[in-house]
């Protein structure tokens, strides 16, 4: 017996220069490339998976984080079933710039989507307590938080499946 296919847009959003395509990198090829350059617009990229015995298709949308294409955003925001916003735990300021970003997800989806925060870097000395991650994440009614390293490869592949398996859960919930 064939099992049910899922297919799960997962939009990766965050400020320019958090390691979002990194992260993705790192999630798809096992690969990090320290001279990555930043995402111009927007990069597409499918990894299929096994999440409690069903395969999902997991269509992640990474898209530029620098003000140039915050118009964009709403576009490529729509039919979104989960979203992943990552920040850098060495730079206070892209933490505080998640709320905008969360704010400008919720108005172009119009539904309740899972959302996961993502801390990443932390192979690099961090200027960003995870207490105060974790109280962010809280208030935004996100439903998990988790710190990775692109670079090292620490809980990339947990980070995704994770909003693989909410996405999954608020289907089975609907």
């Amino acid at each position: 017996m064939q099992k049910n296919t899922f297919k799960f847009k997962i939009t990766l959003f965050g400020a320019g220069g958090v390691g979002k395509t990194s992260l993705l990198i790192r999630y798809i090829k096992d690969y990090f490339n320290p001279e990555l350059k930043q995402t111009i617009g927007s990069n597409f990229l499918i990894k299929d998976v096994e999440v409690e015995n069903t395969n999902v298709r997991l269509l992640l949308w990474d898209i530029g984080g620098q003000e140039q294409f915050s118009k964009l955003r709403q576009i490529y925001f729509k039919g979104s079933n989960g979203a992943f916003g990552v920040y850098d735990v060495t730079s206070q300021p892209s933490l505080l710039k998640l709320p905008g970003w969360i704010s400008s997800i919720k108005k172009s989806v119009k539904k309740s989507i899972p959302m996961i925060i993502v801390g990443n870097k932390t192979d690099l000395k961090r200027q960003v307590e995870r207490s105060e991650a974790e109280d962010l994440v809280k208030r935004l009614n996100c439903c998990d938080y988790l710190e990775t390293s692109a670079k090292t490869g620490e809980n990339v592949e947990q980070a995704f499946k994770k909003i693989a398996k909410a996405c999954l859960e608020s289907v089975k919930e609907a």
